[in-house]
């Protein structure tokens, strides 16, 4: 019993630290007044990039723990019983995106436009492990494996290679716009493809095996992983041969080569963008468990399990937060507050940010750890019920 505690703690400690880190990047998208992209490295800043390329951490570790979870849960339930919860739990996951992820983010209820991202990859990635938990650890450590390897073959197959059916290619594997075949319907921008993230969802399957020996053997398995990882990234980065769609360059400031080295890309996150993010956490996943075998930083341990604990509700809080404080900034500053719940093509969060608005990276990352400390009371709050009550509801919140 005290093994599984302490592993979940681990697990839930570094869910919430990239947690934490999340709304960095969502404060960054309402309130920055850079209009360009961030991670370009002929014009950012270094403080700007830093600012951006930290928060590739979150959604790799978040679908990897997703699996690490749905590992745990078969500890305790029977395969037809966590078949039926991925299923129905992915389906409701992909609704939610289309709905209340949708109204937090827009502050409307526009049809016409629907945007997938993390959380309907999520969902879609777990209806698919409902049929995956059934090859077991070595069977998903395969399929992850070869799926994050191999994707980046195909990286230069366009949608439009498959005629009509196109738009399936575009959910699979490229980002962008798709529209059924009725004049009106929606466009549906994929910005999460489903391909590989549901392999790092397999991969994070696998890996809670890993979780079940002691805090030493996992300690050394995270470091010995995080080196490996990071070292293939190097190498193969180096090479410019395979492995992200975007080759890296020299640039006449030699530290903004190094930001075209490290330039890779998320959509969908390329084989050298896991590498780097995977090995990263790796590592950081080591610093907790040592910090857990020496009881050191119990105090934050405790604060970040919190968040960790409630990922779901947490996400959906924060997002609220930052879009209703850009909201009232814009107000008191006698700009145009209704841009944030206008619906596009006349405002709102997809087309930018109302004109003449916009604050500096000292801004930004002031209201960061105050989205973060205003979450907190209510996560606590929440993860305490979810502890004190078994109705099957919490396992879809």
């Amino acid at each position: 019993m005290e093994r599984t505690r302490t592993r979940i703690t681990a697990v839930d400690v570094l869910r919430g630290l990239v947690m934490v880190l999340m709304p960095l990047d969502h404060t960054r998208e309402f309130f920055t007044n850079f209009r360009g992209n961030p991670l370009d490295p002929q014009h950012t800043t270094l403080l700007l990039y830093l600012t951006r390329w930290m928060t590739h951490l979150c959604a790799p570790v978040f679908v990897f723990l997703a699996g690490t979870s749905i590992f745990f849960q078969q500890q305790r339930k029977t395969k037809a019983e966590l078949t039926s919860l991925l299923l129905s739990r992915g389906l409701w996951l992909i609704v939610v995106e289309l709905t209340l992820v949708h109204l937090v983010f827009n502050f409307h209820w526009q049809w016409n436009v629907q945007l997938l991202e993390v959380i309907w990859v999520i969902g879609a990635s777990m209806t698919l492990m409902a049929v995956l938990i059934h090859a077991g650890v070595r069977g998903n450590l395969i399929f992850g494996a070869c799926l994050i390897l191999g994707h980046n073959a195909f990286d230069r197959v366009m949608p439009a290679r498959f005629g009509s059916m196109g738009w399936l290619w575009s959910i699979l594997h490229v980002p962008g716009s798709i529209t059924g075949p009725p004049v009106h319907a929606p466009i549906v921008i994929v910005a999460y493809p489903l391909v590989p993230w549901v392999g790092v969802m397999a991969l994070g399957y696998a890996f809670g095996s890993v979780c079940l020996s002691d805090s030493l053997q996992r300690r050394r398995f995270d470091l010995r992983a995080g080196v490996v990882l990071l070292v293939a990234f190097v190498v193969l980065r180096w090479s410019n041969v395979y492995g992200d769609l975007s080759r890296w360059s020299s640039q006449r400031i030699e530290w903004r080569t190094l930001l075209s080295f490290f330039n890779v890309q998320k959509y969908p996150p390329s084989l050298l963008f896991l590498l780097a993010t995977l090995g990263i956490a790796a590592l950081v996943m080591a610093s907790i468990e040592f910090a857990e075998s020496r009881s050191v930083l119990k105090r934050t341990r405790s604060v970040l399990q919190v968040y960790g604990r409630v990922p779901f509700f947490y996400f959906l809080l924060h997002i609220a937060i930052v879009h209703l404080l850009a909201l009232v900034v814009s107000a008191m500053s006698g700009g145009d507050w209704r841009w944030w719940i206008a619906e596009i093509p006349h405002g709102g969060v997809l087309t930018g940010r109302p004109p003449g608005y916009g604050y500096g990276l000292g801004v930004i990352w002031c209201v960061w750890p105050l989205v973060v400390l205003a979450c907190y009371p209510a996560c606590k709050w929440y993860a305490g019920l979810k502890m004190r009550s078994r109705h099957p509801i919490f396992s879809y919140l």
